[in-house]
């Protein structure tokens, strides 16, 4: 083993070949959290047909901002969260960043115009119709869990 192969790579070390040898690292995370993302549709279906009540609603709520956290460590990673912010702020950025879409989306309904986009169901599945505000609990339960997945899958790759 070479001396410089015992500490933690950087992606800003002074060898390109370190940074390089994390790339296999940043795939297998965006694998993972493009399996995650699947996961969490999955889990929202059964969710929306099998919970009745308020308990699927706020689950409905909570895997809907799961799922925008991990779209956006998977989509967007450097727009989360820039080279000047430090890897470890990428999973509370995401998060954050999810839960303020989420409750925004759920305040935009106050004003009606989603209501007006309900003839394309699609557009009614991401920006809902009606206000309800027991859902802004649902957001932050979501925030809660994208950051702690987004924080696990960081550790299983």
């Amino acid at each position: 083993m070479r001396k410089d192969d015992s500490g933690p790579l950087d992606p800003r070390a002074a060898d390109p070949g370190d940074a390089r040898r994390l790339r296999p690292r940043a795939r297998r995370r965006r694998l993972l959290t493009a399996v995650a993302a699947a996961a969490t549709v999955a889990l929202g279906v059964v969710a929306k047909l099998a919970v009745p009540g308020l308990t699927g609603d706020l689950l409905g709520s909570a895997l809907y901002t799961v799922l925008l956290a991990l779209l956006l460590a998977l989509v967007a990673p450097r727009l989360v969260a820039p080279r000047l912010v430090a890897p470890r702020l990428a999973a509370p950025a995401a998060a954050g960043a999810a839960t303020a879409a989420s409750v925004g989306i759920e305040l935009l309904q106050l004003t009606g115009l989603p209501a007006a986009a309900d003839a394309f169901p699609p557009v009614a599945w991401v920006l809902g119709s009606t206000f309800v505000a027991t859902d802004l609990l649902g957001y932050l339960a979501g925030g809660v869990a994208g950051l702690v997945l987004l924080r696990v899958l960081r550790r299983a790759s």
